[in-house]
């Protein structure tokens, strides 16, 4: 009979190259994603104040204090509603003098809704969820379990 010798593996340049190729993926997935603050830090919580504009008088009785957000495409958790104040939906008209004028809308309300949501304070600003810049002026698709709709972000202020 032939005995059957075996090859032991020696570690060369290529297995060296590919698991520096791994080690450098891993390192940069974690920078990436911020996952040394996440993973060190316990998060921050802020309260961000957006403006839903036009909803239907029947479609803002779904927004209710107490009510949780979510981000339509990630489905993360935007936040929770802390506070909601409705007011009569106005649009703004050019006339053709120049001069601006208003009207009321009779079915539609404006509302300036408050969130309280979870993230990281940085040096950049708030991160929601550790991941997501949100400031003023920012514009998010948001859904609940009664409603689906956009928000323009009005402010963003840390909670102590």
């Amino acid at each position: 009979m032939a005995s059957e010798t075996q090859k032991k593996h020696r570690f060369n340049i290529v297995d060296f190259v590919l698991v520096i190729a791994v080690l450098a993926c891993v390192i940069g997935l974690g920078i990436r994603y911020n996952l040394h603050s996440n993973l060190t830090h316990s998060g921050d919580y802020a309260e961000v104040t957006v403006l839903i504009e036009r909803l239907l008088n029947t479609t803002a009785e779904n927004l209710n204090v107490g009510d949780t957000f979510y981000n339509p495409f990630t489905e993360k958790e935007f936040g929770e509603v802390i506070s909601v104040s409705k007011s009569p939906a106005k649009a703004r008209f050019a006339n053709p003098d120049g001069s601006i004028s208003y009207t009321t809308y009779e079915d539609r309300v404006d509302a300036v809704v408050t969130f309280r949501v979870k993230g990281i304070n940085t040096e950049n600003g708030f991160m929601m969820g550790g991941t997501t810049f949100i400031g003023s002026g920012s514009t998010f698709a948001i859904d609940s379990l009664r409603l689906e709709t956009q928000c323009t972000v009005l402010s963003v202020e840390p909670m102590q």
